[in-house]
């Protein structure tokens, strides 16, 4: 009776140390992971993290041990020429992980707290030098984020209603209207402006505006659903496809000026003083000429649209629609419109 027991006792006592085994390796390589070659740890050093951790190690012996299994696993670790050890061929540089959290804390479709769950866990990306650089640096405006908790489940529908080529369902509210009823439509792009996401998609086909693709603001849906109904095929929609049936998606944001919907681009020409020569307008053009007065002269396709009008009217007297003329008297109209705001007496 007492040998069964005995037997009974060391099989309990060999699987708590298998567990512990497996617990103390995870731990050892999570501990790692926090390292680079600025800031290596002696097995001194592991082992005093891992008893931090209330994981039992035995000695110096054990934690070697396991620096050497995690090698023989593919991890890569690495001995510096007086012996201590840390990881190499992190999968993000600290930097990329301090961009990736700069863009989430200035990201305004994402609530504060979102935006905070998610940049904890791009520290936990980091070693531990970028962890406290990251904590640091990344500063966060909560009057400019997003009071909407259910953005990130919109976008979590929208996404693989793209992906699965399906319709979605929703309601939009447009500003001073409210909800103006329920919408299916086809989606084919998700597109970040200026700080927010929209959904180009277009409505079913037999109807006068068909062809025309719609840009809805995501922060104005509610209701989002994915639906069972296949979405139109993308070669459908003229602008949005090549010609062959393909997307052109890049195609059509160049074309398209802030996010106002429009089914043909026309060409035209701009000119464009010297010091805009950086902006956006001159960078995503067909084609730029340089004249000997030193503006530019700038080629592109634009929806013709009050869209087109205000993205050209925050570059100010540096900018002059040279062709098509119904563009020039369309713009000098919307000028015209906007100094009347001015013009009337209070």
């Amino acid at each position: 009776m007492t040998e069964q027991k005995e037997n009974k006792t060391a099989k309990v006592s060999g699987k708590k140390n298998i567990g512990n085994d497996k617990k103390r390796l995870l731990t050892v390589l999570e501990i790692m992971k926090r390292t680079d070659d600025e800031h290596p740890l002696t097995k001194n050093q592991i082992l005093d993290k891992v008893a931090e951790k209330g994981v039992e190690v035995n000695n110096l012996k054990t934690i070697a041990a396991d620096l050497a299994a995690l090698k023989e696993l593919g991890y890569d670790i690495v001995t510096d020429y007086v012996g201590n050890y840390m990881a190499g061929g992190q999968l993000f540089e600290n930097y990329e992980l301090k961009i990736l959290a700069d863009h989430i804390a200035n990201a305004r479709y994402l609530t504060t707290q979102h935006s905070q769950e998610l940049i904890d866990r791009i520290k936990k990306l980091a070693s531990e030098s970028g962890e406290e650089m990251i904590t640091a640096t990344t500063l966060m405006d909560p009057k400019l984020k997003s009071s909407d908790g259910k953005m990130k489940y919109k976008l979590d529908i929208l996404f693989r209603c793209i992906q699965k080529k399906r319709k979605v369902q929703f309601n939009y509210k447009r500003p001073g209207v409210g909800c103006s009823g329920l919408y299916m439509v086809s989606p084919y792009a998700l597109s970040l402006y200026e700080d927010d996401y929209y959904l180009t998609a277009a409505f079913d086909s037999g109807k006068s505006y068909s062809d025309k693709p719609f840009n809805f603001k995501v922060s104005r849906m509610e209701k989002v659903e994915e639906t069972e109904e296949p979405a139109r095929k993308i070669g459908e929609i003229k602008i949005l496809s090549d010609g062959l049936g393909f997307a052109d998606i890049q195609n059509y944001r160049r074309v398209m000026k802030n996010m106002w919907s429009g089914a043909k681009g026309q060409d035209v020409i701009v000119k464009v003083q010297p010091y805009l020569a950086d902006s956006k307008l001159v960078l995503s053009a067909d084609r730029v000429r340089e004249e000997e007065d030193g503006s530019l002269t700038v080629f592109m396709k634009a929806i013709i649209n009050i869209g087109f009008y205000q993205a050209l009217a925050r570059y100010g007297d540096g900018v002059e629609i040279v062709r098509p003329e119904e563009a020039r008297k369309g713009f000098v109209e919307y000028l015209k419109k906007t100094l009347t705001i001015y013009e009337e007496e209070k």
